[in-house]
């Protein structure tokens, strides 16, 4: 319990259609969710659409009440004495609303009005996260004249204003261009240096992988895994790969052949001029076989690579391909 800084333990959330009164029907959002985050990591939330990932950051930052179980940072319940402990998060959500006519220290000012923070408290620290977050030069500037990445840096300043211990974004790099997701990284890098701990929720999947030290993937309400990024790609290279060939004369009959082996699943064949390219999946303990098996039926084989199993390739096997719009 001494590192976990955010604990959600059997957290349950439905909701409710409702006509004339009655209920007509219940969707489980979250069921029983459980799972921890352990102070200094970038928590990767992961799942598909409808999975329930905005539903249990809501719940984390107080925006829905959980119809069950218990949300703590640091041990004590968020629901008790919630203004302290919802202090300690801070929150970039993927909608952000920001009064267009304000100039940055204007809206800094403003919001800090939430927080019991003082004038000189909020002065300094506005220009420390102006600073930070590159937008310095700009703060006269009306907001409505902002860049979708601007609007979204000084969210983040707001977010960060009180200092908060977690750091929780939903779909932070959603409408940014490469240079703003590159810019944002960055930033959220150099403040988990700094001892910031973040919980983000992506459908980037290669964003997650990019930054993130540990990743939760949830599918209809239920945590399905927990673990650092290193274990889960692990454990799945230890049971499937992908094999990448670049190859010559490669025919029907080869196709049969290596879809009819026990462990090897042919994804792909693509026709690229000289030579063709085939991808596979398969136990490591197999490429001998391939390789003796092409061989043996006149097939040239040009190269053959190994690929690193992806956050994506995990995510899909977790959650069994599901990606239910909602």
């Amino acid at each position: 319990m001494a590192n976990t800084l955010l604990e959600l333990d059997g957290v349950q959330k439905d909701y409710r259609i409702r006509s004339f009164g009655r209920v007509i029907r219940t969707t489980k959002a979250l069921d029983k969710l459980s799972f921890k985050v352990e102070k200094g990591q970038i928590f990767g939330f992961l799942g598909p659409n409808g999975a329930g990932k905005t539903t249990t950051i809501k719940c984390i930052t107080g925006i829905l009440k959980s119809d069950a179980g218990s949300i703590l940072i640091e041990g004590e319940n968020i629901e008790n004495n919630s203004f302290e402990n919802k202090n300690k998060i801070g929150f970039l959500p993927e909608q952000i609303g920001l009064y267009g006519n304000l100039n940055c220290i204007e809206t800094l000012s403003f919001y800090a009005g939430f927080y019991d923070l003082t004038a000189e408290t909020i002065d300094k620290r506005s220009s420390e996260l102006l600073k930070l977050l590159g937008l310095e030069k700009y703060s006269g500037r009306p907001v409505g004249e902002f860049s979708l990445g601007m609007k979204k840096r000084l969210a983040l300043a707001i977010a960060l204003l009180h200092q908060p211990q977690i750091l929780v974004l939903d779909e932070p790099t959603s409408g940014l261009d490469p240079r703003g997701v590159k810019a944002l990284r960055s930033v959220l890098r150099d403040l988990n240096k700094k001892g910031l701990t973040i919980l983000l929720s992506s459908h980037v999947l290669s964003e997650v992988q990019e930054i993130c030290t540990h990743v939760g993937i949830i599918n209809e309400g239920k945590l399905i895994r927990q673990e650092s990024i290193q274990e889960i790609r692990e454990k799945v290279r230890k049971t499937a790969i992908k094999l990448s060939l670049r190859v010559n004369n490669f025919n029907n009959n080869n196709e049969e052949e290596l879809s009819k082996k026990k462990g090897i699943n042919v994804l792909e064949i693509k026709d690229l001029g000289k030579h063709q390219h085939i991808l596979l999946r398969l136990k490591e303990n197999l490429i001998p076989w391939v390789t003796d098996n092409l061989v043996s039926n006149n097939v040239q084989v040009f190269s053959i690579e190994p690929q690193d199993t992806s956050l994506e390739d995990v995510f899909m096997t977790e959650t069994g391909g599901v990606n239910n719009d909602s």
